[in-house]
Protein backbone atom coordinates (compact mmCIF):
# COMPACT_ATOMS: atom_id res chain seq x y z
CA UNK A 1 0.00 0.00 0.00
CA UNK A 2 0.89 3.23 -1.00
CA UNK A 3 1.95 6.23 1.19
CA UNK A 4 -0.17 8.75 -0.35
CA UNK A 5 1.00 11.63 1.44
CA UNK A 6 4.59 10.69 0.29
CA UNK A 7 3.95 10.09 -3.08
CA UNK A 8 2.15 13.87 -3.16
CA UNK A 9 5.16 15.21 -1.78
CA UNK A 10 7.84 13.49 -3.94
CA UNK A 11 5.62 15.17 -6.45
CA UNK A 12 5.01 18.76 -4.78
CA UNK A 13 8.68 18.92 -3.70
CA UNK A 14 10.28 18.08 -7.18
CA UNK A 15 8.00 20.66 -8.92
CA UNK A 16 8.87 23.29 -6.39
CA UNK A 17 12.68 23.08 -7.25
CA UNK A 18 11.45 23.28 -10.30
CA UNK A 19 13.36 19.42 -10.96
CA UNK A 20 12.11 17.17 -13.57
CA UNK A 21 11.97 13.47 -13.37
CA UNK A 22 15.07 12.85 -14.95
CA UNK A 23 17.24 15.44 -13.81
CA UNK A 24 16.28 14.60 -10.20
CA UNK A 25 16.73 10.79 -10.81
CA UNK A 26 20.61 11.41 -12.20
CA UNK A 27 20.79 13.53 -9.09
CA UNK A 28 20.21 10.31 -7.17
CA UNK A 29 21.97 8.01 -9.36
CA UNK A 30 18.52 6.08 -10.01
CA UNK A 31 16.48 5.61 -13.41
CA UNK A 32 13.70 8.48 -14.04
CA UNK A 33 11.66 5.31 -14.69
CA UNK A 34 12.47 4.18 -10.84
CA UNK A 35 11.94 7.63 -9.77
CA UNK A 36 8.37 7.84 -11.54
CA UNK A 37 7.52 4.53 -9.64
CA UNK A 38 7.94 6.35 -6.43
CA UNK A 39 5.95 9.26 -7.54
CA UNK A 40 3.08 7.27 -8.55
CA UNK A 41 2.98 4.97 -5.75
CA UNK A 42 4.10 1.79 -7.92
CA UNK A 43 7.06 1.49 -5.39
CA UNK A 44 8.25 2.43 -2.28
CA UNK A 45 11.90 4.10 -1.98
CA UNK A 46 14.24 2.67 0.47
CA UNK A 47 15.58 4.71 3.91
CA UNK A 48 18.33 5.63 2.15
CA UNK A 49 17.06 6.89 -1.07
CA UNK A 50 14.34 8.95 1.32
CA UNK A 51 17.88 10.43 3.45
CA UNK A 52 19.18 11.41 0.00
CA UNK A 53 15.67 13.23 -1.20
CA UNK A 54 15.69 15.06 1.99
CA UNK A 55 19.26 16.26 0.97
CA UNK A 56 18.41 17.54 -1.88
CA UNK A 57 15.35 19.07 -0.56
CA UNK A 58 16.82 20.61 3.07
CA UNK A 59 13.65 18.74 4.76
CA UNK A 60 13.57 16.31 7.74
CA UNK A 61 12.68 12.59 6.61
CA UNK A 62 9.48 13.47 8.66
CA UNK A 63 8.30 16.14 6.82
CA UNK A 64 9.15 13.99 3.64
CA UNK A 65 6.89 11.28 4.51
CA UNK A 66 4.75 12.36 6.59
CA UNK A 67 3.94 16.27 6.62
CA UNK A 68 1.78 18.47 4.29
CA UNK A 69 3.73 20.19 1.99
CA UNK A 70 4.74 24.07 2.56
CA UNK A 71 6.16 26.05 -0.13
CA UNK A 72 7.91 28.01 2.86
CA UNK A 73 9.97 25.10 3.08
CA UNK A 74 10.91 25.15 -0.40
CA UNK A 75 11.86 28.63 -0.08
CA UNK A 76 14.46 28.21 3.24
CA UNK A 77 15.01 25.02 1.42
CA UNK A 78 17.42 27.75 -1.42
CA UNK A 79 19.51 29.34 1.51
CA UNK A 80 22.25 27.93 3.00
CA UNK A 81 20.75 26.52 6.30
CA UNK A 82 22.22 24.14 8.67
CA UNK A 83 19.76 21.56 10.45
CA UNK A 84 19.76 22.12 14.22
CA UNK A 85 18.08 19.39 16.61
CA UNK A 86 16.37 20.81 19.83
CA UNK A 87 17.78 18.97 22.92
CA UNK A 88 16.11 15.91 24.48
CA UNK A 89 13.66 15.84 21.08
CA UNK A 90 13.40 14.68 17.43
CA UNK A 91 12.60 18.49 17.08
CA UNK A 92 14.35 19.93 13.73
CA UNK A 93 14.75 23.52 12.85
CA UNK A 94 16.91 25.35 10.07
CA UNK A 95 19.24 28.22 10.91
CA UNK A 96 20.94 30.65 8.71
CA UNK A 97 24.44 31.48 9.45
CA UNK A 98 23.56 34.68 10.78
CA UNK A 99 20.84 33.11 12.99
CA UNK A 100 23.70 30.75 14.19
CA UNK A 101 26.30 34.07 14.94
CA UNK A 102 22.88 35.62 16.56
CA UNK A 103 22.57 33.05 18.99
CA UNK A 104 26.16 32.16 19.72
CA UNK A 105 26.23 36.60 20.81
CA UNK A 106 23.10 36.08 23.15
CA UNK A 107 24.39 33.90 24.91
CA UNK A 108 27.90 35.66 25.55
CA UNK A 109 26.31 38.75 26.21
CA UNK A 110 25.46 40.30 29.98
CA UNK A 111 22.20 39.57 31.31
CA UNK A 112 20.69 42.54 30.92
CA UNK A 113 21.28 43.10 26.93
CA UNK A 114 19.86 38.93 26.71
CA UNK A 115 16.43 40.25 28.92
CA UNK A 116 16.39 43.32 26.90
CA UNK A 117 16.60 41.05 23.27
CA UNK A 118 13.99 39.10 24.88
CA UNK A 119 11.84 42.11 25.73
CA UNK A 120 11.89 43.50 22.09
CA UNK A 121 11.60 40.01 20.13
CA UNK A 122 8.24 38.78 22.11
CA UNK A 123 7.04 42.39 22.15
CA UNK A 124 7.64 42.65 18.29
CA UNK A 125 6.16 38.45 18.06
CA UNK A 126 3.22 39.86 20.01
CA UNK A 127 2.53 42.95 17.74
CA UNK A 128 1.64 41.21 15.04
CA UNK A 129 -1.12 38.94 16.35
Amino acid sequence: MANIQLTSNLKRYREAHNLTQKVLAAKLNISRQAYSNYETGKRDPDLDLLTKLCDVYSISLDQLVRGSFSHDECREAREPYHMCHRKDSDDVIYLTDEEIQFVLEYRDAEWERQHLVAYVLNHMTHKGR
